[in-house]
């Protein structure tokens, strides 16, 4: 299983960038694109994931590379609040 060493969140770029295995593999994701994947019920939810990617870089690393994994986290936000 390859395992997240580092993820940060570039505000230059809006982009998580990751480093896996020993830093030896380095990706990107860029948030505009990911967000794009997102169906939101309201405009405003799209603050769910700004806020994952600034505060919890690594999760939205992980949700945005599981399919719908974005979705979920935006629906279950969305019953939470």
């Amino acid at each position: 299983m390859i395992k997240i060493i580092i993820a940060i969140y570039n505000p230059e770029t809006d982009c998580i960038e990751v480093s896996l295995d020993d830093e030896q593999i380095h990706i990107s994701f860029d948030c505009q694109i990911c967000n794009t994947s997102v169906r939101l019920d309201e405009p405003s939810d799209i603050t769910y994931l700004t806020r994952l990617a600034r505060e919890c870089p690594r999760l939205y690393a992980i949700l945005a590379s599981i399919d719908g994994g974005l979705q979920g986290y935006v629906e279950a936000m969305g019953e939470f609040n």
